[in-house]
């Protein structure tokens, strides 16, 4: 979750959290909602095996620094095989065997 967000109503959504049934003003943790206690998605029991975070970044919709994109998303890329994409120049950092791709437009 970005936490300016100001395109996502509510931002907790972007962690499956909503408004409490009726209103408008208590939003719910996601820990909270049916969708999760329910298990409607298999997300109470990934939460339950230790394979969901919730990371709350600074800055406003989609807007990553390339700190907080190293240290959150990076890790779950290593060992990871992917094909070379034409709009991504990954060849401006190497830190050895990792794979560190160039978020750009």
């Amino acid at each position: 979750m970005n936490a300016n967000d100001t395109v996502i109503k509510p931002k907790e959504s972007s962690w499956f959290g909503y408004y409490a049934d009726g209103g408008f003003g208590t939003i719910l943790q996601p820990q909270e909602t049916k969708l999760y206690t329910e298990d409607w998605i298999g997300l109470k029991t990934l939460d339950k095996a230790g394979r969901v975070k919730f990371i709350k970044a600074a800055g406003a919709h989609i807007d990553m620094s390339d700190a907080d994109i190293k240290k959150y998303v990076v890790p779950y890329l290593r060992g990871s095989r992917r094909r070379p994409r034409p709009d991504v120049d990954d060849s401006a950092e190497s830190t050895g065997s990792e794979e560190v791709a160039t978020i750009g437009n």
